[in-house]
């Protein structure tokens, strides 16, 4: 059973960067899956593994739209994808010792931390593109 399912209002209107947030539930969905299952012990590690490794793609090309759209929150934006992996790769060495609370504090923190993410602080620099687009329309039409 999933724990996420990808909903349009989600979207920052931003095609790649709503891929990239959909790889991001898929690959929680699957670590919860592989958790709550059987065969724990031998997916565990590289599922962690490729989210800590697609989270730093992600935050890298989440980073670089936002310089580019000029948005101006950007270093709050950076601090809490710092401290995302942070926690990351701290529960992660954890869980790696076959700790199953730990791995489950790990799953809860994803789980709430990329939905609080992606619908709250990223729908922020969406909001602020799309204010610089009605912006410049407003311009455009004004002259």
């Amino acid at each position: 059973m999933s724990l996420f399912k990808w909903y349009k209002r989600y979207s920052v209107n931003n095609n790649d960067l709503d891929k990239h947030h959909k790889t991001l539930f898929d690959i929680v969905n699957r670590l919860y899956d592989t958790w709550s299952g059987h065969d724990k012990a031998n997916c565990l590690d590289s599922l962690i593994e490729e989210l800590v490794s697609y989270s730093n793609y992600h935050f890298t090309a989440e980073e670089q739209h936002m310089r580019n759209i000029g948005y101006k929150h950007i270093d709050k934006h950076i601090i809490e994808h710092r401290n995302f992996k942070q926690r990351t790769i701290q529960l992660q060495q954890v869980a790696h010792k076959n700790k199953p609370n730990v791995t489950e504090e790990l799953i809860e923190f994803l789980v709430h931390w990329l939905l609080h993410h992606v619908i709250v602080e990223d729908k922020k620099y969406s909001v602020h593109l799309n204010r610089r687009h009605q912006h410049g329309n407003l311009t455009r039409i004004s002259i």
